[in-house]
């Protein structure tokens, strides 16, 4: 299943964002990849998302690959690897000194503002997340 082309989004650590253990919290790592995906809903499809929609999180799985301390960068790489009728599915890196600390995979739905519900994705919207690269299309 290939992935569209990557949103590149670079966040500064901070000194907060350690535990006790020296080392990067568990939970900044959640806020980093939401960071990801944020880029890219503004960056590719903000202009092509009607109004009155939006996007909800519905599933998030993050694997640790290694230790990150500050200070540093973390750059997150964020693509969208499946499409379905009202969710898409994101593969989102985090690497810190050209080193991936953390993977994730992250299931978003698209959400109607008012009925409070998913909603399905419109051709407009499958068209410029199609724009970024190949993905596996599903409903």
């Amino acid at each position: 299943m290939a992935a569209s082309d990557p949103v590149v989004t670079e966040v500064t650590l901070r000194y907060s964002d350690m535990d006790a253990l020296g080392h990067l919290n568990n939970a900044v790592y959640a806020t980093l990849f939401e960071a990801g995906r944020v880029a890219y809903v503004d960056g590719v499809l903000q202009e092509v998302t009607p109004a009155g929609l939006g996007y909800v999180i519905v599933k998030l799985t993050i694997e640790f690959k290694a230790e990150a301390h500050y200070p540093g960068v973390a750059r997150i790489e964020t693509s969208v690897v499946r499409l379905g009728g009202s969710s898409m599915t994101f593969a989102q890196t985090i690497a810190i000194g050209g080193r991936i600390v953390a993977t994730a995979e992250s299931v978003c739905c698209l959400f109607d503002l008012t009925k409070r519900k998913a909603a399905r994705f419109a051709d407009p919207l499958r068209q410029q997340i199609a724009k970024r690269g190949s993905l596996h299309s599903a409903g």
